[in-house]
């Protein structure tokens, strides 16, 4: 948007063209990265991003939008203009809403979309604005499940509801025949505590977050899952309410914290006859052990593709590195690409690499990625020497015509 502007300097005729866009995507990396660096200020550039984008809305002249997206640290300071910009948004029978309101660091006052506001909303423009959207998405910003459930009720085109990190979050009911709803996930919401599902088009869900109670009451096309759990807290729970729907799962992510355990431990799954694609992100003590995944990948029948991203903190009392260990392995002809991301060359990726090489006897690639996974696109995420010679070393487990790809 930045660039489109710039180009209005040269020409008129170009800036008439790019106020007809129908993709307003606000977002400056750049500007939160030298934030991040201390070569800028917060307060200041938060003033001149919110300048520029009243700006453009100003000058904006299409009658739809198809895309809104604001990316920027922002909060209950900026209420006033947030409310502005949602008010723009929904006139212009927005198809694809997206706020994200990520801190550089931490954040006290979230901006909150409150149900009143959506209700004023409607009053003033009308429903009928409100019905084109068909994506939602809420980082940062505080909702209730009132106003959730409201926007499910009157948009009747909604695929997909993603929030993430809000505070106010207790209780979700997702529930309709007639609800279009395709892709949810609600992620490292605090104050979460309960989730209830009834949804016909369903193929993806997603949940991180603490112990909550989850009923999946009817979710016949569900396909993808994504569940994981705060620090102390074991996903074991949730595959129960799920129980009805892992035969029919394509792809599981797992998302794991296990830093006071040095064994990792899942509960036994012999219903996942038609998953392809398992990723697992875990963060755990760098002497701990992976293996507990092994009966995972066992039962799956199908499997195509494992990846693992890998976050490993040092023990608070450092041991001498362990021996690897050695287990029972069964063929899989299934299994074709393995990724490791978060690659440390010691026994808890080693011998789980291992024995992944020596299962997948149809493998046609390794792709071995030394960064450590929160620290990618950041400047910090130069990449060991020493992990990538340890990974040169899993070429003598590699099966015939196998590769193996370090990045």
């Amino acid at each position: 948007m930045k660039e489109a502007i710039r180009t209005s300097v040269l020409s008129h005729r170009w800036e008439c063209l790019w106020s007809f866009t129908d993709t307003l995507d606000f977002d400056d990396p750049d500007t939160m990265q030298e934030i991040d660096d201390r070569k800028k200020k917060l307060k200041t550039e938060r003033k001149k991003f919110v300048k520029r984008v009243n700006r453009i809305l100003g000058l904006h002249q299409a009658s739809t939008i198809n895309k809104f997206r604001v990316c920027f640290e922002l909060g209950k300071n900026s209420t006033r203009h947030i409310d502005s910009w949602l008010d723009f948004a929904i006139s212009k029978r927005v198809k694809r809403l997206e706020l994200d309101f990520t801190p550089l660091e931490s954040m006290r006052h979230y901006y909150t979309f409150s149900h009143e506001q959506l209700t004023r909303i409607i009053s003033k423009i009308g429903v009928h604005c409100i019905n084109f959207l068909t994506s939602l998405t809420l980082k940062y910003v505080n909702v209730t499940g009132e106003l959730l459930e409201h926007c499910l009720s009157v948009c009747p085109v909604l695929e997909k509801l993603h929030v993430a990190r809000s505070q106010s979050l207790v209780r979700l009911k997702i529930s309709g025949p007639s609800l279009q709803l395709k892709y949810l996930h609600i992620i490292e919401c605090s104050q979460i505590e309960s989730i209830d599902i009834f949804a016909p088009n369903l193929e993806s869900f997603g949940f991180v977050g603490p112990r909550i109670e989850l009923y999946v009451n009817y979710a016949p096309c569900l396909l993808d899952v994504l569940i994981g759990a705060t620090y102390l807290v074991r996903i074991n729970y949730l595959f129960c309410p799920l129980s009805n729907y892992l035969s029919q799962l394509q792809r599981l992510m797992l998302d794991i914290c296990n830093l006071n355990d040095d064994n990792l431990e899942l509960p036994d799954l012999q219903g996942l006859l038609n998953l392809r694609h398992l990723e697992v992100r875990i963060t755990t003590s760098n002497d701990g052990s992976l293996l507990g995944l092994i009966p995972l990948i066992e039962a799956t029948r199908v499997l195509h593709k494992f990846s693992l991203e890998l976050t490993c903190f040092p023990c608070s009392k450092p041991r001498k590195e362990r021996e690897l260990r050695k287990v029972m392995k069964c063929p899989n002809e299934h299994l074709k690409v393995v990724e490791i991301m978060g690659f440390v060359g010691r026994a808890i990726d080693i011998e789980l690499a291992v024995y992944l090489l020596e299962i997948a006897v149809k493998l046609e690639k390794i792709c071995i990625d030394p960064r450590v996974p929160y620290l990618v696109g950041t400047p910090w995420e130069a990449k060991e020497e020493g992990d990538r010679e340890s990974a040169e070393q899993l070429k003598r487990h590699l099966p015939l015509g196998a590769e193996l790809v370090i990045l």
